[in-house]
């Protein structure tokens, strides 16, 4: 006869047996971002534009119910955020739009999980097993994109707080987010960390063996982006900023 602890893996391993592994894809559609260019922005002092091959975005996805100790947590990122940043001389006129396609999140490099301090080793097929319930989850193919905006709560406070709606699975919610930011005039980087539930975005975490193995319901999110600014054609200027 099996042991509990034993009859628990058992379990998971027929689970991961029957799972359909889909493998990663890359989103095809345009992002939902505004066009914008610097000379037809009156308000931006300057246009900082996303750089998605220095930026990062880090999401540790916890685990939950009674045989919680059977599974493990994950990491799931995305090295593909795109959008821009819009700085004014006017702190409240300052924006941002950024965008990150679901089909390109990336599941448990070995690299990101050693970030976030992960130790336990995940086979490939449990990582394609792991992408596959995600994009189900996420109805990836119906809701292809995460939108989020952003605008200042408190630019003078220590750090800045932003003011950040996110936009996933046709619900939209905001946020008071603290960030660390800097802005030269060449370059930008905001960085920061933020707690989200999945239930929040009509989202059904994950679970298994009658919920006694599932997701947890919040996501731990931890970003780093990058971005270089637009330069206008020779001849033009826009107004001189505070953060410039």
């Amino acid at each position: 006869m099996l042991s509990k602890n034993s009859a628990g893996y058992f379990v998971l391993l027929m689970l991961a047996a029957c799972a359909q592994p889909i493998p990663y894809e890359r989103e095809t559609s345009a992002p939902p971002l505004e066009q914008v260019e610097p000379a037809q922005t009156a308000a931006a002092t300057a246009v900082y534009r996303i750089r998605s091959e220095e930026s990062l975005l880090l999401i540790r996805v916890g685990r939950a119910g009674k045989m919680a100790h059977l599974g493990h947590d994950h990491a799931v990122a995305s090295i593909d955020v795109q959008g821009f940043v819009e700085i004014a001389a006017d702190p409240s006129a300052s924006r941002a739009e950024i965008a990150m396609p679901l089909l390109n999140l990336l599941v448990d490099e070995p690299e990101y999980r050693q970030r976030l301090e992960l130790d336990k080793e995940i086979s490939s097929d449990d990582v394609a097993g792991t992408y596959s319930n995600m994009r189900k989850v996420l109805e990836a193919e119906l809701f292809p994109w995460v939108k989020v905006v952003a605008s200042f709560a408190a630019a003078d406070a220590v750090p800045p707080v932003l003011k950040v709606s996110i936009a996933m699975h046709g619900e939209a919610h905001e946020y008071l987010l603290p960030v660390q930011l800097e802005v030269s005039d060449e370059r930008l980087s905001v960085s920061g960390e933020l707690v989200i539930k999945q239930s929040d975005f009509g989202l059904v975490p994950f679970s298994a063996v009658g919920g006694l193995l599932q997701v947890a319901d919040e996501l731990q999110i931890e970003f780093d982006l990058r971005a270089v600014r637009d330069r206008l054609p020779e001849g033009r200027s826009l107004q001189e900023s505070s953060f410039l």
